[in-house]
């Protein structure tokens, strides 16, 4: 498999609130952008040399994101890797025990790449994004 780390996924209740601490750190904030696909509003924020941090807030109809934030808080929940083909390395993490969450499908905050999330007991979440 050959991936490459892209993000680590924040869920919060506030982008704004929660881009502001990270701006202290040195990041660059990115546009906020409506995915209706995923029922949320996504911002990216950039660091030169560093991993970029994707704040992810759920809509209001977004019951199954909501519980996360409300029994976890502001945290990181997903770690998101790059890879050549979204469709070829979704069947191969499928047949080795890790449960996707929806088919892949295009992600607007992404430049409309394709995506794809699982689930693994050993692991929590993962995306997968096709590479730039």
């Amino acid at each position: 498999m050959d991936f490459e780390l892209e993000h680590i996924g924040y869920l919060t209740d506030d982008i704004d609130r929660t881009a502001r601490q990270f701006e202290l750190l040195g990041y660059q904030r990115g546009p906020t952008v409506d995915d209706d696909r995923q029922r949320t509003k996504i911002c990216f924020l950039r660091k030169e040399g560093e991993t970029d941090i994707e704040l992810v807030r759920p809509y209001d109809n977004n019951a199954t994101m909501l519980r996360m934030l409300k029994k976890r808080g502001v945290a990181p929940y997903h770690l998101c890797y790059a890879c050549d083909d979204v469709d070829r390395l979704s069947e191969e993490l499928t047949a080795n025990n890790w449960t996707p969450l929806f088919k892949p499908v295009e992600a607007p905050a992404l430049g409309n790449r394709k995506i794809c999330y699982f689930f693994n007991a050993e692991m929590g979440f993962m995306e997968l994004v096709n590479k730039k």
